[in-house]
């Protein structure tokens, strides 16, 4: 019997250790090899956050930048094209490569094509705006200056006479959203609400052929001003949401004609 108890005591911190070496092979994972070229657009996006790399500057050319990142050309090549893909960069033939404005114009446009894959998407986006774009116009009723009420009005004005230049409108339409959201003054609610309807341009591609979409549009927009013109934010929230939702139900019947 004692040597039996001897015999476990002996093999006790071994088979401690065995169990342990068990358990941290379980939860070790393989470690992952970060391919050269996503390194370096790891890098240059570095760069481009801290500022060393300003909006519309120019890269050094590309033998020079690969030399700087110690990396070969085709690895430099495969990184400037992802970060293209981005928006970040622009890659012109023969001219070099460029910082893009970083505008969300430019950075918004890999998702735009993603919204513009389904009819899901596009209800997705949809959702949003009317959350972020109703709570806008609900706060520009109490904070817009009187200046940029001028301006919607303004906007309003310019859309009533060009009702039959869609491009036009669609113009206006934008900078009437884009007012309501600046006045704001929250850089976050104003981002996202100027990002969301920068998605939108799919949208207004199919609506604004539809027969009434943009007289309907401008009723809308004539309501929102009224609204904000009285400081009442519900009003304003209100009308907001019937506009969009105008144009969401406008989408849904083109994409039943198309």
């Amino acid at each position: 019997m004692n040597d039996n108890v001897k015999h476990r005591n002996i093999n006790a911190p071994e088979l401690q250790l065995e169990k342990k070496a068990m358990t941290l092979d379980k939860t070790i994972s393989e470690i992952e090899r970060v391919p050269v070229g996503e390194q370096v657009a790891r890098q240059l996006l570095a760069l481009v956050q801290n500022g060393s790399l300003e909006p519309g500057q120019k890269l050094p050319p590309e033998r020079e930048l690969s030399t700087m990142l110690k990396v070969s050309r085709p690895s430099l090549r495969e990184a400037l094209r992802a970060l293209s893909l981005l928006g970040v960069l622009n890659i012109r033939q023969g001219g070099g490569v460029y910082v893009s404005a970083l505008d969300p114009e430019s950075l918004l446009a890999p998702l735009h094509f993603f919204v513009s894959l389904n009819d899901k998407n596009l209800d997705d986006l949809f959702e949003a705006r009317l959350v972020i774009e109703a709570e806008n116009a609900r706060i520009a009723a109490e904070k817009i200056s009187d200046e940029d009420i001028a301006r919607l009005k303004k906007c309003v004005d310019f859309e009533a006479h060009e009702l039959n230049d869609q491009d036009k409108f669609i113009q206006s339409d934008v900078e009437f959203h884009n007012i309501i959201n600046q006045s704001v003054d929250n850089a976050f609610l104003n981002r996202f609400a100027t990002s969301l309807h920068i998605l939108g341009k799919a949208s207004r591609e199919i609506t604004g052929h539809i027969p009434g979409v943009i007289e309907q549009s401008l009723k809308d927009h004539e309501a929102i001003v009224a609204a904000i013109d009285a400081r009442d934010g519900e009003a304003a929230a209100k009308a907001m949401k019937t506009h969009l939702v105008n144009v969401r139900e406008a989408l849904k019947r083109g994409q039943l004609q198309s």
